[in-house]
């Protein structure tokens, strides 16, 4: 979903599990809300048996795994959550960068009375999935990275994530800019995002992709991503720590986040993972290969047994 992002700039400790009128907006997708740090985290939970986690990327919200992978994971219960300052998700004050974030998700855990479940995170968050289990390893059980973003050195952050962190200026960006030039993107964007797939009908209403242009969401993004080169230095020696079981999914048709740069050296680095690689595959592939996720997913848990 980065991809989308540039596409678009390129056009100009108690827990609630009630839903909370505050954040039912009128273009919210169902959900319950759990309170964390203060914060109102929206979730989506299907299904009965083993837990399974799901962390979406950057850009995006809960809409976009479950869009993907609802009806794939019969038999686990699923639990689709909006990141914090996505979505539909508050995000606790204070510093935020991975450890924050993953220690939040060991925090979610608990709350929700998830046991230690099994996390599947795409894209960036993939970053924060491999950081809950460095962190918080007594919290999972093991972990499927989908195209994940894990490796720093990867450039410069792009300009926009850059101007909406500008005091004064990046309150124009993120109110004025990004929310009357975006829409126009979004059709190319996608397209971008997704290649070489094709986007899946439905997904711009169904994700509700224009929840982007929310300024709170920009925000929380460019915070995220800004300075990604420096989060993902702080954690990207540490991956042969990461003895769980573990399985990657990545292809080499991914031109959002490179596969020989990302998910193969790391692949090679922790000692419990597996690579599944497919000719072709970009960077949505859990849109296009859902079964080769659930199978991922099983693959983990009769390890972690």
């Amino acid at each position: 979903m980065a991809r989308l992002m540039t596409m678009i700039a390129a056009g100009a400790s108690a827990a609630s599990v009630t839903l909370s009128p505050a954040r039912a907006e009128i273009d919210a997708p169902p959900g319950s809300y759990v309170e964390i740090d203060g914060a109102q985290i929206r979730y989506v939970e299907e299904g009965d048996g083993p837990v399974v986690l799901l962390i979406h990327g950057a850009s995006s919200n809960a809409e976009d795994m479950r869009f993907a992978l609802s009806g794939h994971l019969d038999g686990y219960r699923a639990i689709y959550v909006d990141r914090p300052g996505l979505g539909w998700s508050e995000r606790p004050s204070g510093e935020w960068g991975p450890e924050s974030e993953a220690a939040f998700f060991a925090t979610l855990i608990e709350e929700l009375d998830l046991g230690i479940p099994i996390v599947v995170g795409h894209s960036w968050g993939g970053a924060i999935t491999t950081r809950l289990a460095l962190d918080h390893p007594e919290r999972v059980s093991g972990i499927v990275l989908i195209a994940p973003a894990l490796m720093s050195g990867v450039g410069e952050a792009a300009w926009y994530n850059k101007a909406a962190r500008i005091p004064v200026l990046g309150a124009l960006f993120t109110r004025v800019i990004i929310p009357l030039a975006g829409p126009a993107r979004i059709e190319s964007g996608l397209e971008s995002t997704f290649a070489p797939q094709p986007v899946p009908e439905g997904y711009e209403d169904t994700v509700r992709v224009n929840r982007l242009f929310n300024p709170s969401v920009i925000r929380a993004n460019a915070a995220d991503m800004a300075p990604v080169n420096r989060w993902l230095a702080m954690q990207d020696g540490r991956y042969g720590e990461i003895e769980m079981p573990a399985v990657i999914l990545a292809g080499d048709g991914d031109t959002v986040v490179y596969t020989h740069r990302h998910s193969v050296p790391v692949s090679q680095e922790m000692p419990n993972a597996r690579l599944v690689t497919e000719e072709g595959w970009g960077h949505m592939l859990h849109h296009w290969a859902p079964d080769r996720v659930a199978a991922a997913i099983a693959d983990v848990m009769d390890r972690a047994d």
